[in-house]
């Protein structure tokens, strides 16, 4: 007799989950060769030198494919079904695993508000590489993905200051998924009641 096949709590089409399976094994791979003893020395500078901290930081991690644990993922894409999110910001990008459970969560709230609601991720990447792969992988996810989600390129506290193109709508959730340690919260875009 052979053992029940764990059924994901991710409403996807198999390609999509297919997809999901095969850049969380990539994140996973990339992430156990990392030196962690370098990153952790990086990270205790930030207290005394803030500025090289963070170069150096991005130097280390700019081809990085490291994406949130898929438990992390599912986590999210349930909090968001849960809390009928259908605006999301989400800060850090890079090559846009997290943001396809986002997209899917975003979509299907979207499909029970009914008509006229109107749903975004908005994604933020300062890697042009990182935001070239993610497109690539919502492409490669398809609709049900990519017509959720707008990316903005560069640094965020640029990109998240201009216009989010929200009308009247706040945001209902952020995910911070970013090494940004001169964000100022008190600029961060309003959220929902």
């Amino acid at each position: 007799m052979s053992a029940p096949s764990a059924v994901s709590p991710l409403k996807a089409s198999p390609h999509i989950q297919s997809l999901l399976k095969k850049l969380h094994e990539k994140s996973s791979a990339q992430e156990a060769a990392i030196d962690g003893a370098e990153l952790q020395e990086i990270r205790s500078q930030f207290s005394s030198d803030p500025s090289t901290a963070a170069r150096r930081l991005d130097a280390v991690m700019v081809d990085k494919f490291i994406a949130l644990d898929e438990d992390k993922c599912l986590f999210i894409y349930d909090l968001l079904l849960a809390t009928q999110a259908t605006t999301v910001v989400e800060i850090g990008t890079s090559f846009g695993v997290s943001t396809i459970y986002l997209a899917l969560a975003v979509g299907k709230n979207v499909a029970r508000a009914g008509a006229g609601t109107k749903g975004v991720v908005i994604g933020t990447e300062k890697e042009k590489e990182k935001a070239k792969v993610a497109r690539a992988n919502w492409e490669h996810a398809g609709k049900d993905v990519e017509q959720w989600i707008d990316l903005r390129e560069g640094d965020l506290k640029e990109t998240l200051a201009a216009d989010l193109g929200l009308e009247d709508r706040k945001v209902d959730f952020v995910l911070l998924d970013s090494e940004c340690r001169s964000v100022d919260p008190h600029s961060a875009p309003p959220m929902a009641d």
